[in-house]
């Protein structure tokens, strides 16, 4: 019997030695201990791990970078940046955490959070291509 993959499982993971040139997409989840120069896209979770390097955009379900990223990231749930993350790009997120030491230079847009679909039998990459927004929105007071 064919195993059922699921998003968060973990099936592509680019080693310590490792240089992807180029896009990389997965149904499924990546882990990153070598250097990425393009855009990842994963339907499920992306880890940055501690020497790791992205250079380029992220999209995923959730993301820990625990390594250094230049690139705008885009997560439908939780973003954590460990002591030792290098963020230098936007992030549209629906949740973040970070711990003391990680550096963080860009501007941050929460969204809300994207439902899931119990009972989808073959879940497709459907990656937003957002863009930061440059204005600034007001809250009336209402009295």
């Amino acid at each position: 019997m064919r195993k059922k993959r699921t998003p968060s499982a973990m099936d592509t993971i680019i080693g310590e030695h490792t240089i992807i040139r180029g896009n990389t997409e997965s149904d499924s989840s990546i882990k990153v201990i070598g250097r990425v120069e393009g855009d990842i896209k994963a339907a499920g979770d992306v880890i940055i791990l501690v020497n790791a390097v992205v250079v380029g955009d992220i999209w995923a379900e959730n993301l820990v970078i625990a390594g250094t990223v230049t690139g705008n990231v885009h997560v439908n749930n939780n973003l954590h940046l460990e002591s030792t993350a290098r963020l230098k790009g936007d992030m549209e997120v629906h949740s973040f955490v970070t711990d003391e030491g990680a550096v963080f230079e860009g501007n941050c847009r929460m969204i809300e959070s994207v439902p899931s679909e119990k009972g989808e039998k073959n879940k497709h990459l459907n990656f937003k291509h957002s863009k930061p927004v440059d204005k600034i929105i007001e809250e009336k007071e209402d009295l």
